[in-house]
C-alpha cells in the first residue's frame, strides 16, 4: 500500500470502496457461525424424529412377532408337542416351511422347561435351505447364537422388557420368546418358544411402503459402544443417513439403525437466508459508513483529547495504544506526543534516581533508606511481622584512606557495597550508604536470628575478601563491624529507637574489638 493511502482522507474513500466487499465477508461469516449451524441444529431434530419413528416402527413389528409368539405358546397343540405327543403337530406346522414364508419368520426354537433345544426349524440365513432339527444337531448348529442368547435370557428371567429384542447373528432380526402353558393356565410351563423374524431387504421394502422410512441395518462390533448414541451423516446438500446405535445380542454385538432422510429442511433454510441477505446489505453498507467515520476520525480524537486531559493529573500514562499504531495525522501526532512525554520522564526518572543513589557505590542514599525503612515498619507493625536492622562500619577506614589514598579508599567501599548488593537482592531488602564509611541494610520478615546469621555471612565475605589493610589496629586485611537491632511481634520500635539502638550494638562491636558483631541490648556475641 503506497504512503497516499496514510492520509485519513484517502484512506476513508478507500475503505468506503471496500465496505461493500467487508459486508458480504461478514454475512458469510454470520451464516457460518450462526445461520448453518442453526439449520444444522434443526436437521438433528428432525433425524431424531426420524429415528424415533423407525423405532416405533420396528417395536410395533417386536409386538406384532410377540403375539405371534404368544399364540403359538398358548396353544395346546403346542404344549402337548413339548410333552412328547408330536402327533401331526409337526408336520401340519412346521415339516413344510409354509408358517415361514406365511409369517415372516426364519426360525422358531422349542425348548424344553430347563431350557434345554427340543426342536429347533429355520431358514439357513446363507443358504436359504429349510432344516428342522431333533436339537441343536450339525444341520441346525447355524442357529446356535440365537439359542445361547435365549437361553441367557431365561436364566435371568424374562419379562415383559426383556421377551422381545434384536439379533445380530447369524443376521439380522428381530426375536420374541414365550413360555409354553396350557391355554386355560393349569399345569406346569412346558417349555419356552422362540420365534425370529429377519429385518432383510424385503422387510426393510415392506416397512418403506407403510411408514415412508428408507431404512437398513448393519452389525458392528462392542468397539463402537464409545461412540456417539446417534450420528448424521451427510453425503451432499440433498440427502443424508441418520445413524441410531441399538443393543442386540449375542452380547459384545450392536446394530447400526440408518435412515437415509431428505434434508428439506436445511436447503429451505439456506433459501431463506439468501433472500434475507439481500436486504441486509444494503441497511449494513450504510450503518458501517457511519461506524467508519465515527471509528477513523470522531472516536480517536475524543481519545486524544480525554488523553490530553488525563495527562496534566498524572503524567506516567501513555497514549492509547491504538492511537500510537495509526499511520494517520492523529497516529503522527500521538506519537510526537508520546516522544515528548517520554523525553519528561526520562529526565524526571534522572533527577529521583540522583536523589535516591549513592554516586560512588549505587546503593540507595540515606534519603531512600529513610523512606523505606518508615514503610518496612509500618509493614511489619501492620502484620505483625518481624524485622532486622544492621548498621555497618568499615574498620579504621579513616587510617585506611590516610595510608593509601582516597581513590584506594573509593575502591574498597565500592567492593563492600557490591558485596552487600548481591547478598541482600531480595525485595524488599535494601542496602544503603548512609554516611563516609556507614552502611545500614533493612531485612523485613527477617527474624533477630535470621539477620545474625546473615550478618556473619557479610562479615566473613568482607574479611574472606583479605584486602590489605597495613594500617588497621585490629587485623592485616580490611574488616567490618556490625550492630543489629530488631522489632519483633511482642515489640514494636520507631525508625528512631531503631537507629538508635544498632548505632549502639555498632558502637559495642567496635569498643569490644572491631570485626564482630554485636545485637542491641546483648552484651556477648561470638
Amino acid at each position: 500500500m503506497t504512503p497516499v493511502f496514510d492520509s485519513l482522507r484517502y484512506r476513508f474513500f478507500f475503505v468506503m470502496g471496500i465496505v461493500l466487499l467487508v459486508a458480504l465477508i461478514l454475512l458469510a461469516l454470520i451464516a457460518r457461525q450462526l445461520v448453518i449451524p442453526a439449520l444444522l441444529v434443526e436437521e438433528e431434530k428432525y433425524a431424531t424424529a426420524e429415528l424415533d419413528r423407525a423405532m416405533r416402527a420396528i417395536n410395533g413389528e417386536l409386538n406384532h412377532l410377540s403375539l405371534l409368539n404368544k399364540d403359538w405358546a398358548v396353544w395346546d397343540d403346542s404344549y402337548e408337542f413339548l410333552q412328547g405327543d408330536t402327533g401331526d403337530y409337526l408336520k401340519s406346522n412346521i415339516a413344510d416351511g409354509l408358517v415361514f414364508e406365511d409369517a415372516n419368520l426364519n426360525l422358531i426354537i422349542f425348548l424344553k422347561a430347563d431350557a434345554t433345544p427340543y426342536w429347533i426349524a429355520g431358514i439357513h440365513p446363507q443358504s436359504k435351505h429349510y432344516t428342522s432339527c431333533a436339537g441343536l444337531t450339525t444341520d441346525c448348529a447355524w442357529a446356535r447364537p440365537v439359542l445361547e442368547s435365549l437361553q441367557q435370557r431365561i436364566a435371568a428371567g424374562l419379562d415383559d422388557k426383556t421377551r422381545t429384542w434384536l439379533q445380530a447373528q447369524p443376521q439380522q432380526a428381530m426375536a420374541s420368546a414365550w413360555p409354553i402353558v396350557k391355554s386355560n393356565g393349569d399345569g406346569p410351563i412346558a417349555g419356552w418358544l422362540l420365534m425370529m423374524r429377519p429385518m432383510d431387504n424385503d422387510w426393510f421394502a415392506e416397512l418403506k411402503d407403510r411408514a415412508g422410512l428408507a431404512l437398513s441395518v448393519e452389525t458392528i462390533d462392542s468397539s463402537a459402544a464409545a461412540q456417539p448414541r446417534q450420528w448424521i451423516e451427510r453425503k451432499d446438500p440433498q440427502s443424508m443417513t441418520a445413524i441410531r446405535r441399538l443393543a442386540a445380542e449375542p452380547e459384545g454385538t450392536l446394530l447400526a439403525l440408518h435412515a437415509e432422510l431428505p434434508r428439506h429442511s436445511y436447503r429451505t433454510g439456506i433459501d431463506d437466508f439468501r433472500l434475507v441477505l439481500y436486504w441486509i446489505v444494503g441497511v449494513l453498507v450504510v450503518v458501517v459508513v457511519l461506524l467508519l467515520l465515527e471509528r477513523m476520525i470522531l472516536s480517536p480524537l475524543r481519545q486524544l483529547a480525554a488523553f490530553t486531559q488525563r495527562v496534566q493529573q498524572k503524567d506516567d500514562i501513555d497514549p492509547p495504544r491504538p492511537l500510537l499504531q495509526r499511520r494517520d495525522e492523529i497516529g503522527i501526532l500521538a506519537r510526537k506526543f508520546q516522544q515528548l512525554l517520554e523525553h519528561q520522564r526520562c529526565q524526571t526518572s534522572s533527577l529521583i534516581e540522583l536523589s535516591q543513589r549513592d554516586p560512588l557505590t549505587g546503593l540507595a542514599n540515606r534519603r531512600l533508606f529513610d523512606e523505606r525503612l518508615t514503610k518496612a515498619l509500618e509493614a511489619a507493625n501492620l502484620a505483625h511481622q518481624p524485622m532486622t536492622l544492621l548498621m555497618i562500619d568499615v574498620d579504621n577506614f579513616k587510617a585506611y584512606n590516610d595510608h593509601y589514598g582516597h581513590p584506594a579508599g573509593d575502591g574498597c567501599l565500592k567492593i563492600i557495597a557490591d558485596t552487600m548488593s548481591r547478598l541482600f537482592n531480595r525485595p524488599p531488602q535494601l542496602a544503603a550508604r548512609t554516611g563516609g564509611e556507614e552502611f545500614m541494610v533493612i531485612l523485613p520478615d527477617t527474624t533477630l536470628e535470621e539477620g545474625i546469621r546473615q550478618a556473619e555471612i557479610l562479615r566473613q565475605t568482607i574479611e574472606a575478601f583479605a584486602l590489605p589493610h597495613a594500617a588497621s589496629s585490629v587485623d592485616t586485611v580490611v574488616t567490618i563491624s556490625i550492630g543489629i537491632a530488631s522489632c519483633t511481634r511482642e515489640r514494636s520500635q520507631s525508625m528512631e529507637a531503631l537507629i538508635e539502638a544498632a548505632d549502639e550494638a555498632l558502637y559495642a562491636a567496635k569498643q569490644s574489638g572491631r570485626n564482630r558483631i554485636r545485637v542491641a541490648g546483648v552484651h556477648a556475641l561470638s
